[in-house]
């Protein structure tokens, strides 16, 4: 069983890894963003929230992502294994997840960081937005440039205090996200073979 969270900011390649991690280890792949675009989708409570939040820019609150994590985590196979992608993103979250988990009995194995530079993170996402222009699909509501420059910053910030936690812990692993998607991949295979 092998249990890890992704953090970056989006447009990093969080989604992208994942895929291809559930394809060669059968894990459950937890996006809190597909969680929250589902939860506002079905317009529950939680969505409504989150909604507000999303749309602005802004972190989506603790209660609201927690909740959501703990469903689907408790909805899984229990041996096998999990990714979460984008959360935790506070040390309020992560303490959560760490007594979530401790119940679970499904300890962390390794959290990878994507490190990558503001500006590519804005090519990528403006990439993306104009592919699902192109194929008729509305663009995702954080794919323009102020909101991801607010997330970004809000992402910075509690990273700031969240990779302490982890290096603290020794599961924090750092990958350069402006490499291509295979040289992502390959950081990613050596820190899973250590």
């Amino acid at each position: 069983m092998l249990n890890l969270v992704l953090l970056g900011p989006p447009g990093a390649g969080k989604g992208t890894q994942a895929e291809r991690l559930v394809g060669r280890h059968g894990l459950l792949h937890i996006s809190t963003g597909d969680l929250l675009r589902d939860a506002i989708k079905a317009q529950t409570p939680l969505g409504r929230e989150a909604k507000a939040a999303v749309d602005t820019g802004v972190l989506v609150p603790d209660q609201v992502v927690i909740g959501l994590v703990q469903e689907r985590l408790s909805a899984g196979t229990p041996d096998q294994g999990f990714i979460l992608d984008g959360f935790p993103r506070t040390v309020a979250q992560a303490s959560a997840l760490e007594r979530l988990l401790g119940e679970l009995g499904a300890p962390l194995d390794h959290v990878i960081l994507f490190d990558i530079p503001i500006g590519l993170l804005e090519q990528r996402v403006s990439k993306r937005a104009e592919q699902s222009r192109a194929l008729g699909v509305a663009a995702r509501s954080d794919d323009n440039p102020e909101v991801l420059r607010r997330r970004v910053e809000e992402f910075v910030r509690a990273t700031e205090a969240l990779s302490p936690f982890y290096r603290q812990q020794k599961l924090l692993r750092l990958v350069d996200a402006s490499a291509d998607v295979d040289g992502v991949d390959a950081q990613i295979r050596r820190f899973l073979e250590c």
